[in-house]
């Protein structure tokens, strides 16, 4: 009897202990989507150092993907399904309603909105038998500053030089332009894998801010 009330002691213990270790809570876990640092549960407030650190480099690296999309969307070795693919993921990178500033020195340095999808698709139109679109200089990211609506927001700078060729390679028409993006990083729904509310870049407008052609005339 004695050894039986020992073992239903020991039994209860277990059991309780067991429960007990189920019951607490599993380690906070820093997960990496590709865009900003996540938390589980409670989103946090960026500190300082984030918003100048990681989160600058972070959008440095979402600036670099815009520009492989763009590149991938204008060159005409491409297949269509490759390039139609990465229109639709560029697109992904801008909050809805945004729009692109395009110039051209044909135009006297005219400058024209379209809107993101547009832009892309007339990316891929145009009627150059070969574009070659490179990107020189570092981006420029400025400082964050936080945002009545709890967003914060910045700038980033980058220049691009367009060049359109004839199916010799001769170049038709060439210019290098300057480019301001708006970017925000925002407390998001992340819906491509997460499901979760994450703190998540995204890029609005972006401003033509200077272009530039060859002195010599371009046929």
């Amino acid at each position: 009897m004695k050894c039986k009330y020992i073992l239903r002691v020991l039994m209860g213990g277990l059991l309780v202990g067991g429960l007990a270790h189920a019951q607490q809570p599993l380690p906070n876990r820093n997960v990496n989507n590709g865009s900003v640092p996540a938390y589980e549960g409670e989103i946090k407030e960026p500190t300082r150092e984030e918003l100048d650190g990681e989160f600058k480099k972070r959008t440095e690296q979402q600036i670099l993907r815009l520009q492989e999309y763009i590149q991938i969307i204008s060159d005409k070795k491409q297949s269509d399904e490759n390039r139609d693919k990465a229109i639709k993921e560029a697109i992904k990178l801008f909050q809805p309603g945004s729009v692109v500033q395009v110039s051209s020195g044909k135009k006297g340095s005219s400058v024209i909105s379209r809107t993101v999808g547009d832009y892309f698709r007339r990316l891929k139109a145009l009627q150059y038998p070969q574009v070659e679109i490179t990107f020189y200089d570092a981006t420029y990211v400025g400082d964050y500053r936080k945002g009545a609506d709890g967003g914060y927001y910045t700038t980033a700078t980058f220049s691009q030089e367009f060049k359109g060729k004839d199916e010799k390679g001769n170049i038709m028409y060439q210019d290098k332009t300057t480019k301001d993006v708006d970017v925000s990083l925002q407390n998001l729904m992340d819906e491509d894998f997460y499901k979760q509310n994450r703190w998540i870049i995204k890029f609005g407008n972006i401003k033509v801010t200077e272009t530039k052609t060859p002195g010599k005339p371009i046929n």
